[in-house]
């Protein structure tokens, strides 16, 4: 398949969460021993969590990196380009090792369904999945540091056997699917604690959520170790912004610590290189002055209690900024906007461009009255030129909700100067 090709199969391939699908790892399992075990080709990093799983992830690709291993680095969801998803020694898959790994796999799913051996095609990320492992393999990486997508139990990516697992703060999220309580999601998420694990570290998390974890970890004789939040005011610096990053910051230096006691080499100093040089897009990302433009990803309670705080400290200096928000419809969009809403002195209310989005007319009406003052626009390019003309160069713009609509963002960029 061409670059172009392997794109439209893999995006032809839907969501993976299709009606009457069971979630297990036996469709993975299969198609991965069809191709060789390629995930066994590379010593792993996995890493789960409800909100700064993909930091953590990029933090410990950018030390491992600097200190000289060739590395790997598989997150979702993208951005902008399905490509940022399967990244190799800090850059994204190249189109051609893209078509090359998707046509691999594609081959292999169609044997194994001729065959009989998959009673159903694999979902999306199953594929996505084969396919960043195949390119890891092929590109002989030494070192993968691997994001659950959703869960850990029966997520795709459960298949690997790490050397470090590492479980980031955990919050209400995909309750459909997870369960209804942080006990049932931290269930889930620390069913990526297999025996065999050298380690594993987690963030400061709720007692009950912790309880399951340690209880997880003593199961399969996985060595646990706690950070505390008291840890963030000694972890490595990062250009990562917000209180959280650096609890975030100080759980990615414990593993990275825990690595270099178990085959990798990782020495403080590359670790603070690697730490200093990270780069994660879309998580309070300026890209943008006069007026200052900022994007984050807070799609779920907990994100949005971190981007609270953050514009807690930012008003401190700076005026109070004008909300971009946009939804999907399975958001907690009324808890969210409590804690948002208030603090910004206008939100503009809009949707990203997926069928799942909620409409702005439906956002208005559940959270208008949360705002001191709202507008709606059909769609990001509306938002944004309705934002612009409120912060009349001055207030700062915060694009959030929806990673989807940061994405938009990130493609609009700072748009044109509005009209006199």
């Amino acid at each position: 398949m061409s670059p172009a090709a392997s794109l439209e199969y893999l995006f032809g391939l839907g969501g993976e969460l299709r009606p009457g699908r069971k979630f297990d790892l036996d469709t993975i399992r299969v198609l991965l021993a069809e191709l060789g075990e390629p995930h066994d080709r590379f010593a792993a990093v996995h890493v789960a969590g409800t909100n700064g799983k993909g930091s953590v992830a990029a933090l410990i690709e950018s030390a491992a990196r600097a200190a000289g291993w060739r590395t790997g680095l598989y997150t979702s969801p993208h951005l902008q380009r399905l490509s940022e998803r399967i990244q190799i020694t800090g850059a994204e898959i190249g189109g051609e090792a893209l078509a090359e790994a998707t046509t691999r796999v594609r081959n292999t799913v169609e044997r194994l369904l001729a065959q009989g051996r998959l009673p159903y095609p694999p979902a999306f990320f199953e594929v996505v999945t084969a396919v960043g492992f195949v390119a890891f393999a092929a590109a002989r990486v030494e070192l993968a540091v691997i994001e659950v997508g959703l869960g850990g139990r029966l997520d795709a990516t459960n298949v690997l056997q790490p050397r470090v697992a590492v479980i980031t703060p955990i919050g209400l999220d995909h309750e459909q699917y997870l369960g209804s309580t942080q006990a049932a999601i931290a269930a889930e998420k620390a069913g990526i604690l297999k025996p065999g694990i050298a380690a594993a570290v987690c963030s400061p998390q709720a007692p009950e959520a912790l309880a399951v974890i340690r209880a997880h970890a003593q199961r399969a004789a996985v060595p646990l170790f706690e950070v505390a939040a008291a840890d963030a005011a000694d972890a490595p610096a990062t250009p990562l912004r917000g209180r959280h990053q650096r609890e975030n910051a100080a759980v990615a230096a414990r593993a990275c610590a825990l690595l270099d006691q178990h085959g990798f080499a990782l020495p403080p100093a590359a670790v603070a290189r690697g730490f200093a040089a990270v780069r994660w897009p879309g998580r309070l990302e300026k890209i943008c002055d006069a007026p200052e433009v900022f994007l984050d990803g807070a799609h779920n309670p907990l994100a949005a209690r971190a981007l609270a705080a953050f514009l807690d400290d930012y008003r401190a200096s700076h005026p109070a900024p004008i909300l971009i928000y946009g939804s999907m419809r399975d958001k907690a969009v009324e808890e969210i906007c409590e804690l948002l809403f208030p603090r910004a002195q206008a939100v503009v209310l809009t949707a990203p461009r997926q069928p799942r989005a909620l409409a702005p007319a439906a956002l208005a009406q559940a959270c208008g009255p949360l705002a001191r003052r709202y507008e709606v626009a059909p769609d990001y390019p509306a938002a944004f030129a309705a934002a612009r003309r409120l912060a009349q160069g001055v207030a700062p713009i915060f694009v959030t909700g929806s990673l989807y609509l940061v994405g938009e963002a990130r493609d609009h960029g700072c748009g044109p100067a509005p009209a006199p």
